[in-house]
């Protein structure tokens, strides 16, 4: 019998782990960081929820794992329990929205909002999610 056909299966799981625990971190310091050290929400937040959405911060993707939450206050986001670890929740006050951009990629449209000023971060989400949250405050930023 061979000890590594032994070993292997054993230490898998936290070979796995080891990896998953890496990637969310890089991948918080591509953008969610940013927006963590001036937006962080420790409290519970209540609004109309969106639903689970697929976004990118900076340079980060967040397909399908973030939670969009808004009020008259501003935008709340989330990251569900896959990607908890170096993504605590996040609310950016409609102030700090400062300009919205519209984007085409291929078929599918994206607006980007801008926030901060000065500049922090830039999150694209799609058109159909954007037009969900539109008519809270920011119709009078574009």
């Amino acid at each position: 019998m061979n000890i590594s056909n032994e070993i292997i299966p054993k230490i898998l799981p936290f070979i796995f782990i080891g990896i998953w625990v890496f990637v969310s971190y890089m991948i918080s310091k591509m953008g969610w960081s940013d927006l963590v050290e001036k937006y962080k929400m420790n409290n519970r937040f209540t609004g109309k929820r969106v639903g689970i959405i697929s976004a990118s911060v900076n340079a980060s993707n967040y397909q399908n794992c973030l939670i969009l939450k808004y009020n008259d206050d501003g935008l709340y986001l989330k990251t569900t329990i896959f990607f908890k670890l170096f993504h605590p929740p996040i609310f950016i006050p409609w102030t700090e929205v400062k300009s919205v951009r519209e984007k085409k990629i291929l078929f599918t449209r994206y607006n980007e909002l801008i926030i901060g000023d000065p500049f922090i971060a830039t999150i694209k989400l799609r058109a159909k999610t954007y037009r969900k949250i539109q008519n809270s405050h920011l119709s009078s930023i574009t």
